[in-house]
């Protein structure tokens, strides 16, 4: 089986899907997650614990001034 992921604007994929209707072909909507990948996961905890920084993060404002 092969999967192929084509993305269509909303007001275009009316037409679309009836195509494929047409063929007996399924689509299957897929959710995307945003969950942040291991490495992005630990360089925020890091970074909120002050590691490779001067201190830890308290606020988003002083964090950016301080660079």
């Amino acid at each position: 089986m092969e999967t192929l992921t084509i993305e269509i604007p909303d007001n275009e994929a009316k037409v679309f899907r009836e195509i494929l209707e047409k063929y007996n072909i399924k689509t299957i909507k897929t959710e995307v997650t945003a969950t942040p990948n291991a490495l992005t996961v630990k360089t925020i905890n890091d970074a909120h614990n002050g590691i490779g920084i001067e201190g830890p993060i308290e606020n988003i404002r002083s964090f950016i001034n301080s660079l």
